[in-house]
């Protein structure tokens, strides 16, 4: 009985550290910040067959806040998909109807692997991500291997920080981010950050010591779906944006425009804004009401 059970835990203990990928229910959350915050939650929410593989499908919720200057409100959100499949050591993603290495988790230190994007508008060429370390840690009682990863020089998209069995990156993000290898041209791209992974067979494992949907459950991130009584037209606008109120009852006690930093711009009580001395780009407008409601919306420059 003692050796069938010393058999049975090295089995369970095999299992946890030989699966190399997720399980049903696997949920992460990765938060983003640059001039605006937001986080991006994925799901695991069901399985389908592509070009004969049995795939993941996982489902990509983002979310986009005002700055705190503006009151922190829900502004924007949106959702997009991605599909995995996993084949011995390696982890593989759909890119432009072709699937590529995400991870490849027989790599040695040295060793590099192509993401799939060989261009991009950012005078960055083929992308190669190259492993400088290997080695493993404790999580939820079990040993995962990890592998330490880089982006090499002009790659279009890339990883950095350790790379996990079961999860994926933490460090950067679940997939390859862009890079920018165009001195001329000044782009600034979301810094990702891993907060907190879980499925069927995985607790939850958070790396902060906030709650994983913190922007979305907090009162200075509070999201309200109110009855919509104001629209922004035209958006894109050039040079007269204008405010329509669609409830009489509602009356604008002030309107405050930003940029994506949070500065004030402008600071009326007007129901057209002139904005042809504002550059081109994407600003936030904040209208603020006499019931104490507040209406945030982005709006573009031409």
């Amino acid at each position: 009985m003692k050796k069938l059970t010393s058999l049975l835990i090295l089995l369970i203990a095999f299992s946890a550290q030989g699966q190399i990928w997720i399980d049903n229910g696997a949920t992460w959350h990765y938060d983003w910040s640059g001039t605006i915050p937001g986080f991006d939650k994925i799901e695991y929410i069901g399985d389908t067959i592509i070009q004969n593989k049995s795939c993941q499908k996982l489902m990509i919720s983002s979310y986009m806040f005002a700055p705190a200057e503006l009151g922190g409100e829900l502004v924007d959100s949106w959702t997009s998909q991605k599909f995995t499949y996993s084949n011995g050591d390696t982890v593989f993603y759909l890119v432009n109807d072709n699937f590529q290495i995400l991870y490849n988790f027989g790599a040695q230190v040295g060793d590099t692997w192509e993401p799939g994007v060989d261009t991009n508008e950012f005078s960055c060429g083929k992308s190669y991500v190259e492993v400088v370390s290997t080695g493993s840690d404790e999580i939820n009682g079990e040993i995962y291997e990890w592998l330490q990863v880089t982006t090499l020089p002009n790659s279009s998209v890339g990883f950095e920080g350790k790379i996990y069995k079961r999860f994926g990156v933490i460090g950067d993000y679940l997939f390859p981010t862009p890079r920018n290898c165009d001195p001329d041209i000044i782009v600034e791209f979301f810094n990702y950050s891993f907060m907190c992974f879980q499925d069927d067979s995985f607790p939850l494992y958070n790396v902060t010591n906030k709650d994983c949907d913190y922007l979305l459950s907090t009162d200075e991130f509070e999201i309200k779906y109110p009855e919509k009584i104001v629209s922004i037209y035209p958006n894109p606008a050039s040079d007269i944006l204008s405010i329509g109120v669609l409830k009489p009852d509602c009356k604008i006690t002030n309107v405050v425009v930003t940029d994506m930093q949070g500065r004030v711009l402008k600071n009326v009580n007007e129901l057209q804004i002139d904005i042809s001395d504002m550059a081109k780009g994407i600003y936030f407008i904040r209208i603020d009401f006499n019931n104490d409601g507040r209406f945030v919306e982005r709006f573009i420059k031409n």
